[in-house]
């Protein structure tokens, strides 16, 4: 059977026991599954006890199949010469209880919770350990922790002793990070076979500790690939788009950011600078006319569409027909960051993209990433052109509809979206990336507060609204229309600065331009957006960082992922 490649793909709980029972089906037991991945969880320990001067393992045991894990890896580690005790929580001795039965044979030490109310025994146990082996709850978790295991995991926690965690911390969701009551604060994790999207979510991320994989085994007939992707340092690098020697300006695309405002200059000159930074071709500022001088005299990389304004802070729905007119080599359109949400900015972005204004309605339609030939000038409204239509199909009066490239709304353009019935009626099923963050996003579903399950709101919504959407928060999530997610789950404080999202849109739409799908340049965006904090990171700390910090590393985050090198 074809083995998993680890670090790329990550599973639900649903997803990991699909695995499992297919493997079964197919003609592996439980039993040899369960002694497959304990071996290698237990390979991973015996490696780190063999350097404790005298180690005493105490291995936390439950009722579940997490549970005869931690036995099966206590006899590995009793076989090789180390002292081993098993403390017991609602294990009750079964016929079938094969883990069980071979610690009671090899004369293994076993305590018993039952025996143990007041947890006197747990404690001297732990007093007397100087690694312990966590092996309570895995994967079946999905309700709160009981009192009584609550506070074995809280007395574990408190002796400050190394804990390495059988597939995941015991009190983690498997599926969306959240922390049932309380959870082991592990200083490792062994995860079998894959590691869960819980791994990488917040808050329970943050007590997974280092987290390893042990080798697993695919059942031959799953072929089909997971639906959540691991952006690690490999899946960014495979994302990268060739870069030709001959390569010319038009090759590598023309990005129009619509940014800024009088509040928010710095907005424009971040995400522009990010397009360009991106290894766009050209990059087009269009600004209000009010921040128009101040930003061209310290970005000078850029050209500029200078856009009128009813008064400084507020655009005019005349400068959506500016914006239009110069479309046409576009391959790549944002639009929000610093916009700000005045009615006027407002009644500009409905005219921008085609929703209905106070004054008209406009027909949208996206031009994708087809060569679509557009008059200069035209007295229609706006449209999309289909990606894969033919340029001899696509030929568009001059009355009909602009078309716009592919599109990206970020920060104020969502919040103004949020306010617009039924935009997703005119977006979906477009090439279009919506990059909110949690605040943002709650306003999109129109609810006062997201909910914890990021992944699946992320899911769900992408599916629904028939967009790309990149979810920001510690753990940034890329959830595409058909299904596909991907997690970057690294969290990094010096990320978490103003400006960083428009960093990221600025990055997202460059990337749109030079040809990526919205899924693809997404991702890609996250992983070099990351990469680069992490160079920030790395050089400057995490305190007192800044977004031009991370701009300015953005050549050496490209250098480190297209000549290879370690993040």
């Amino acid at each position: 059977m074809p083995k998993i490649l680890p670090g790329y793909h990550i599973t639900t709980a649903a997803q990991m026991r699909a695995i499992e029972q297919r493997a079964v089906d197919e003609g592996a037991t439980w039993a040899g599954l369960m002694a497959e991945a304990s071996r290698g969880i237990a390979d991973v320990a015996l490696g780190i006890i063999a350097k404790q001067p005298k180690p005493a393992i105490l291995v936390l045991v439950g009722a579940g199949n997490n549970g005869g894990d931690a036995l099966v890896i206590a006899r590995h580690i009793k076989e090789a010469g180390y002292p081993v005790r098993c403390y017991l929580y609602k294990r009750k001795p079964q016929a079938d209880d094969w883990p069980y039965a071979a610690a009671q044979a090899e004369a293994m030490p076993l305590f018993f919770a039952a025996d143990d109310p007041e947890n006197q025994q747990l404690q001297q146990l732990l007093q007397t350990s100087t690694f312990v082996i966590d092996g309570l709850f895995g994967i079946g978790l999905s309700r709160p922790l009981a009192a009584d295991v609550a506070q074995i995991i809280r007395l574990a926690n408190a002796s400050k002793l190394p804990i390495l965690a059988v597939d995941l911390p015991s009190g983690l969701d498997a599926d969306n990070g959240k922390i049932w009551g309380t959870m082991i604060n592990a200083t490792y994790t062994v995860a079998a076979g894959l590691t869960k999207r819980g791994h990488h979510l917040y808050p329970g991320a943050a007590k997974v500790g280092k987290l390893a994989i042990a080798a697993f085994t695919l059942p031959d007939s799953m072929e089909e690939p997971m639906t959540t992707t691991e952006l690690n340092l490999a899946t960014i690098r495979s994302l990268v788009p060739a870069r030709p020697v001959d390569g010319h300006k038009d090759t590598f695309g023309r990005v129009m950011v619509v940014a800024g405002s009088y509040l928010y200059p710095g907005a424009a000159w971040l995400s522009a600078t990010a397009a360009a930074r991106s290894g766009a071709g050209v990059v087009t500022l269009a600004c209000p006319r009010s921040i128009y001088g101040s930003t061209a005299a310290h970005l000078h990389e850029v050209t500029y569409l200078p856009l009128p304004e009813v008064e400084p802070g507020e655009l005019t729905e005349a400068a959506a027909k500016l914006v239009h007119e110069k479309l046409a080599k576009y391959k790549a359109l944002l639009v929000g960051p610093g916009l700000g949400t005045e009615t006027g900015t407002g009644d500009f972005l409905r005219a921008l993209i085609g929703l209905a204004s106070s004054k008209r309605r406009l027909g949208v339609g996206f031009l994708g990433s087809s060569e679509l030939e557009i008059p200069a000038k035209r007295k229609g409204g706006v449209g999309f052109g289909l990606a894969a239509r033919p340029k001899e199909e696509a030929k568009v009066e001059e009355e009909g509809p602009v078309l716009l490239p592919p599109l990206v709304i970020d920060a104020d353009g969502l919040n103004i979206l949020a306010t617009i019935e039924n935009w997703q009626e005119k977006l979906r099923d477009q090439p279009v990336v919506l990059t909110p963050h949690i605040g943002e996003m709650a306003r999109l579903l129109g609810e006062e507060k997201l909910g914890e399950d990021h992944p699946q709101i992320a899911l769900e919504a992408a599916a629904r609204w028939g967009v790309t959407v990149v979810l920001k928060s510690a753990h940034t999530i890329i959830a595409s229309p058909n299904g596909s997610l991907a997690l970057h789950g690294l969290a990094n404080p010096a990320l978490a600065t103003a400006g960083s999202g428009d960093i990221l849109a600025g990055l997202t739409a460059g990337l749109l331009a030079q040809g990526l799908a919205p899924f693809e340049a997404a991702q890609l965006a996250v992983g070099v957006h990351g990469v680069a904090g992490a160079l920030v990171r790395e050089e400057l700390g995490e305190r007192g960082t800044i977004a031009s910090d991370i701009l300015n590393r953005l050549p050496l985050a490209w250098r480190k992922l297209t000549e290879g090198g370690k993040q």
